[in-house]
């Protein structure tokens, strides 16, 4: 998550992980722009990421990339979901 930050040109902030026993990990990359999150549950061999930003400079489709390489999926589902002001929303 935290390379994914690196290479989308987000300005980190802090991070925070936690891992889970037997298993699994949740963790946040608090960024300037908002923040990236993950959640695994690897017994199920599913993790859920959310990339949330705000502002015309972070390259999301690298930290998407960067996430593929490591992660390896068999499938990915990709949601973008527009927020803010309705003006920005419409663009």
């Amino acid at each position: 998550m935290l390379e994914a930050a690196k290479v989308s040109e987000a300005t980190i902030v802090d991070d925070c992980f936690k891992e889970f026993k037997p298993y699994g990990v949740s963790g946040a990359v608090i960024i300037q722009e908002s923040h990236y999150t993950i959640h695994t549950w690897p017994e199920h061999g599913y993790a859920a990421v959310d990339l949330f930003y705000c502002g015309g400079t972070i390259k999301v489709r690298r930290a998407v990339e960067t996430l593929k390489e490591r992660f390896q999926p068999e499938r990915i589902k990709f949601l973008v979901v527009r927020r803010g002001n309705q003006s920005e929303v419409n663009r």
